[in-house]
């Protein structure tokens, strides 16, 4: 009745592992019997909505029995959809007098340089629920003016007048002294209700500007998330599942619900920051540490680059259009996925996305009254995609309707359905050739020097022709590609991203000024991991800073490994500086070693380890089911391919292309000319040079 597959020799306390796409909600139970995944149609008007139908028919159907869920985790777009969509709550914000206005000026910077007709979103907070009061302190931190406790009081009453649902505090020079922030908190509560929000708290950093915009998208989304969240506790607990949800990070790491509540501006990429998770955990498992992966499901395409094992992080990202300066994993997003729609412009050319046929009605071919072509629909007419198998949950697929939907391309533009369906996934994978140059190539690495790990919904049909654009030599799709972004979910560290602004140059400074900021940085992670159930002793530290040449306007992220435990001597500052130089030339083809180096913020990542790390994961035996079908690869015709059940295949069993590897998660299209081998895992790795 499910759609599902099972995995062996995984032996962990029961968890479970969703991710809310777009268009499938996916469902992952680890247990002693091994991994299970199920794929559900995702609910976009009320993400929590879904994924209860989703555990309820589970345990209806005597799958999962709710009182022996020890741990839930999830990944969900609420929070970017709501920052998208401009469903946020009636926000006000308490500044400096005088900087009132700093949400609407931003940045004097242009991402295209010679378009003078730029349009600046509407910020969050409009100005009249702006306010200014007369505290002040200097670039120290020490205190100039007094905050005045009477305006504070004033602003209060004018905040219940218009009906504020969150209020945000951004003060200058609040990274260096959080004390009238903290004050007008204080002042704010004798009178007020609602969730307060203060930048000394979000992000202790320089950049007047980019804290603002972050601690105003903070305070904006906390009444949203908390609702959210009540929902799926409250609905979950009325089934028989107590345990409380964590809910994935931007930054690769899991939290509760009660501290994602608090700081929801930091679960904005929650969803593809556990597929890239995911990723590295099968790298790790394949000894492979260089990885570009991409995930595509049904509504966009998420590419990231792991080099050396690590994830690249950014603390410079940006959600519609709202600067966000939280830490998080460094992932480019495209409006490319198995339902983007094609459609021909003003002037007669091919286009695919960003637009979605979601999972309501979704693609033509999954039969739920979509009528608009898709890339799913291209791939159905081209025979990648067997009508008779089943496809995220969905009994079979319409191969005449997505037919009926490819002819209104191939009409105007006088072709065939089958050139058309083809035209369609160039376009598609060129937009997807783009993404990947963005986060390798224009970031000075050669895509030659990594492989390509597919997955999501659709991400091992494209694999194979992105890799041979690219002339990446290796293509690894994990055995459960599909799902792996619930999946990784269960690998994550429980932990957390504290920062704080120094500015000041390393040659002034010395291990105890630096140990000193980090102690503080220190104690606060330890109570809130704490208060996440987390002893001390499991606690890892990772040591990094932004770094930058005196006079820049940007900086780089370089970790530092201390020779002796958390203890950092003057050797391992001079070795920071050298790190830095390094990675400065490796970025960005040159390094100034005579320029005095300015440590711009100090880092610290504070984690517990997963409930398992490395999964061992071996597809459970299935019928071997093989026929020949015929398949479209390029414009010279069908050919006769191999139709292949992926849970058939055996260890270090041949794959030769053509060939379609189906699965109910997902299928990997294998074009003439490509071989590879599978391994004891369900993995299955393509040479593609």
């Amino acid at each position: 009745m499910f759609p599902s597959q099972s995995y062996t020799d995984v032996i962990v306390a029961k968890a479970i592992g969703i991710d809310i796409g777009g268009t499938f909600i996916d469902l992952v139970i680890s247990d002693s019997s091994g991994l299970r995944f199920y794929k559900f149609p995702s609910t976009p008007d009320a993400p929590e909505r879904g994924v209860l139908q989703a555990l309820e028919r589970l345990i209806e159907h005597d799958v999962l029995k709710a009182s022996d869920v020890s741990r839930i985790a999830h990944g969900s777009t609420v929070a970017t959809n709501a920052l998208l969509e401009g469903a946020w709550a009636k926000t006000a914000l308490i500044t400096t007098r005088g900087f009132r206005d700093v949400l609407e000026i931003g940045r004097q910077d242009r991402s295209h340089l010679y378009d003078l007709n730029v349009e600046r979103p509407d910020p969050i907070i409009p100005r009249d629920l702006r306010f200014e009061t007369s505290e002040r302190l200097d670039a120290a931190g020490q205190v100039v003016r007094n905050l005045p406790a009477f305006e504070i009081r004033e602003i209060a009453d004018r905040l219940a007048a218009a009906g504020v649902e969150a209020v945000a505090v951004v003060f200058l020079f609040s990274y260096l002294n959080p004390e009238h922030e903290r004050s007008v908190l204080d002042l704010l509560r004798e009178k007020m209700d609602v969730p307060i929000t203060l930048s000394s708290d979000v992000l202790p950093e320089f950049r007047e500007y980019e804290r603002s915009s972050t601690t105003a998208v903070c305070a904006s989304l906390r009444p949203v998330i908390e609702c959210y969240m009540k929902n799926l506790a409250d609905q979950s607990s009325g089934i028989g599942i107590v345990p409380e949800w964590q809910i994935m990070q931007s930054n690769g790491t899991v939290i509760s619900a009660t501290q994602a509540q608090k700081e929801p501006v930091r679960i904005l990429l929650s969803g593809p920051a556990a597929g890239v998770q995911g990723a590295k955990t099968i790298g790790q498992m394949k000894e492979t540490p260089n990885l570009i992966t991409m995930d595509m499901g049904g509504t966009s395409c998420d590419v990231a680059l792991i080099r050396n094992g690590e994830i690249g992080q950014t603390t410079t990202g940006t959600v519609g259009e709202h600067p966000v300066a939280v830490r998080m994993n460094e992932i480019h997003t495209i409006g490319a996925g198995g339902g983007s729609i094609a459609w021909i412009d003003p002037g007669g050319a091919l286009r695919v996305g960003p637009k979605s046929a979601g999972a309501v009605p979704g693609p033509a071919c999954y039969g739920r009254g979509g009528t608009l072509p898709t890339v799913s629909d291209a791939h159905t007419v081209l025979g990648h995609l067997l009508p008779d198998t089943s496809l995220g949950g969905l009994p079979s697929l319409d191969s005449d309707k997505a037919r009926d939907a490819i002819q209104s391309i191939a009409a105007p533009l006088t072709v065939s359905i089958e050139e058309a369906a083809l035209g369609i996934l160039d376009v598609a994978d060129a937009a997807m050739e783009r993404a990947v140059r963005v986060i390798s190539v224009e970031r000075g690495y050669d895509p030659r020097q990594f492989s390509l790990l597919a997955f999501g919904g659709a991400g091992p049909l494209h694999a194979v022709s992105i890799a041979q654009r690219l002339s990446i030599p290796r293509v690894i799709i994990p055995a459960v590609a599909g799902v792996l972004s619930a999946m990784g979910l269960l690998t994550c560290e429980v932990g957390r991203d504290y920062g704080r602004s120094i500015l000041r140059p390393m040659s002034d400074l010395n291990s105890e000024l630096i140990m000193k900021q980090l102690s503080g940085l220190e104690n606060r992670g330890l109570q809130e991991l704490r208060a996440e159930g987390i002893e001390e002793e499991s606690i890892q530290r990772e040591i990094s800073a932004d770094l930058r040449y005196q006079g820049q306007s940007h900086e780089l992220n370089v970790r530092l490994t201390p020779s002796s435990g958390f203890e950092i001597s003057s050797q391992d500052l001079d070795i920071w500086v050298e790190s830095f130089h390094r990675e400065h030339e490796a970025r960005f083809g040159h390094a100034s070693r005579n320029e005095d180096v300015e440590l711009v913020a100090l880092r610290l990542r504070m984690t517990a380890p997963p409930a398992f790390s490395h999964p061992r994961m071996k597809v459970a035996g299935a019928a071997d089911e093989r026929r020949e079908i015929l398949v479209w690869f390029d414009s010279g015709g069908p050919i006769a391919a191999q139709a292949i059940d992926r849970r058939s295949l055996l260890e270090n069993e041949r794959i030769s292309g053509p060939a379609v590897l189906w699965g109910a998660d997902a299928t990997l299209l294998v074009p003439p000319g490509i071989e590879g081998t599978c391994d004891a895992m369900g993995t299955i790795q393509l040479e593609t040079t």
